[in-house]
Order: C-alpha cells, then sequence, then structure tokens
C-alpha cells in the first residue's frame, strides 16, 4: 500500500508554502501520495484545527502521516511532537491541536520529535512546517520507527485546549453545546453528536427535537437541506455527525449573526412549537 501523507495546515494558497512543504516530501520519499486535507484554517485557528483533523480521521486507513501546521509560537521552545493513534500517526506542535484525539483514550504512543539529522539546514524560525515537519513525515512515512525521531512522552504531559463541553441536562432535558465551525457554506457546526441526542431520546424521536439558537427556534432535525424551501432555516446531523445549523442554499452564519462560540440547545418538540416559530 502507498504511503499516505495529509496536510493541514492555515497557510491558505496563495503562497508558496504549500507547495513547498510538498517538494521537500516528494524530494526525500518520490513514493508519498500527498492528500490536502485543508489549508484554509483561520489564522492561528488551533481549536478549528483540532475538529477538522478529528473528524477526517476515519477515512484514512492505518499507517497515514498526518501533518497538522497550526502554529502560533513556531520558534519558540515549543515542542513538536508525534503521536501514534489508532493505527495512524501525527505531527503536529504541542498546542493542544491534538486533544480530541487524545479522548477517549485508546492505544497510544507520543514522542518529542528531536531528529536535527533530518531537518533542512538552516532550520528557519518562521517555517517549520518546511524545515521540520515535511522531512520528519516523509522519514516516517517511508518506514523510519517512531522511537528514531525522538524520545517518548506521557501523554498526560501533552499540552490540550480548551475545548467546549456538551451537557446534557436531564432535568431540563435538554441538551447544551455550541458552535465550534463555520464552514465553507456558512453553516454552523456545533460540538453536540448524532449519539448524544440519541442516547437522551432515542433514535425514534430525534428527528423530532427542536434546536434553539440565536433567538431562533427551529421545530425538527431534518434528513437533508432540500427537505425544506431555499433560504430557509434548518437543523440537520451533517456528514461527521454533529448537529449543523443551515439556511437551504444561503448563509446561515451571516443571518443569524452567529460564530464559533454561539450558543445552541436541543429541546423536546411537541404541540408547543407554534408558540416559539419566527421567520427567519
Amino acid at each position: 500500500m502507498a504511503a499516505i501523507i495529509t496536510l493541514t495546515t492555515d497557510f491558505g494558497l496563495k503562497d508558496e508554502y504549500v507547495g513547498v512543504m510538498k517538494g521537500v516530501i516528494l524530494s526525500r520519499f518520490p513514493g508519498a501520495v500527498l492528500v490536502d486535507l485543508t489549508h484554509n484554517i483561520d489564522k492561528q485557528d488551533m481549536k478549528q484545527a483540532a475538529y477538522v483533523i478529528h473528524s477526517a480521521v476515519p477515512y484514512f486507513p492505518p499507517g497515514t502521516v498526518h501533518i497538522i501546521v497550526v502554529d502560533p509560537w513556531v520558534g519558540s521552545n515549543r515542542q513538536i511532537i508525534l503521536l501514534r493513534a489508532g493505527g495512524q500517526f501525527f505531527l503536529a506542535p504541542d498546542n493542544g491541536i491534538l486533544s480530541l484525539l487524545l479522548e477517549p483514550r485508546g492505544e497510544i504512543d507520543c514522542f518529542a520529535v528531536d531528529c536535527p539529522g533530518l531537518y533542512l539546514k538552516p532550520v528557519s524560525n518562521t517555517f517549520h512546517g518546511r524545515d521540520i515537519f515535511a522531512p520528519v513525515a516523509a522519514s516516517l512515512a517511508s518506514g523510519t520507527p517512531p522511537g528514531e525521531l525522538g524520545r517518548r512522552l506521557d501523554p498526560d504531559a501533552i499540552a490540550r485546549l480548551d475545548l467546549p463541553r456538551v451537557e446534557v441536562d436531564r432535568a431540563q432535558n435538554c441538551i447544551r453545546g455550541e458552535v465550534v465551525r463555520v464552514d465553507h457554506f456558512g453553516n454552523l457546526v456545533s460540538n453536540i453528536h448524532r449519539q448524544v441526542v440519541v442516547e437522551m431520546v432515542g433514535e425514534a424521536r430525534m428527528l423530532s427535537m427542536m434546536v434553539e439558537i440565536s433567538g431562533q427556534k427551529i421545530d425538527r432535525v431534518e434528513d437533508a437541506y432540500s427537505a425544506v424551501p431555499r433560504k430557509s432555516l434548518l437543523a440537520i446531523f451533517g456528514s461527521r455527525g454533529y448537529l449543523e445549523v443551515a439556511l437551504n442554499q444561503a448563509n446561515a452564519a451571516e443571518q443569524l449573526d452567529a460564530a464559533c462560540g454561539t450558543k445552541i440547545r436541543v429541546l423536546p418538540g411537541g404541540p408547543i412549537l407554534s408558540l416559539y416559530r419566527k421567520e427567519v
């Protein structure tokens, strides 16, 4: 099987940075298969990067090497870590980006990357993606054992982000969460997973739940964007399994003036819904 290396950055595509990283990887390991997850992470948004990489992991085979470079403290004394989890490898700055991959705890190995012999020379203090991440990923994908890239770390010593938690309030019979990502279409992606709703109300009632966000109450959860008229508000479980609020063929984030951090609630549906309906 070909060795896959994915790249996730906040570099954008205006400059040569992404292409140069690929050039370094292919110079060291021409057999690599390179996959761009995204280079449009919001600038220095580590939380967004954490959710993106966590959502993508299930769709890659064992042995995949993931490079995640969203690195506000590049050039400082922050360490670079290599995580092995679920049979895949993750190279990232130790700034919390890998938080979601550390929970729930499975079989995990962590290493502090320290292998100057592999780095490009001289190492720039502003472009570790080119000079460290790319050559180390190429070496790892070509078969270098992780233990040769640095000393082993205790997983509990790795930095973690303060990520928003979902609150299941059984007394009030509701679930509270928040928007954690706004996608390219303006859909508001929450941290409330489908399984959390199923566990509270059961599969049969899942779609009859009401969703509240930015003063709007949505009567039910739909199973397709096209289930409502154009420019109508809807709630839906997206392809990642998380609850989204969308505006059919329009931008929900702009319409609701909502963003990451906007609160969202899931409540029981029923005949009282007519009291809460509002036009968007």
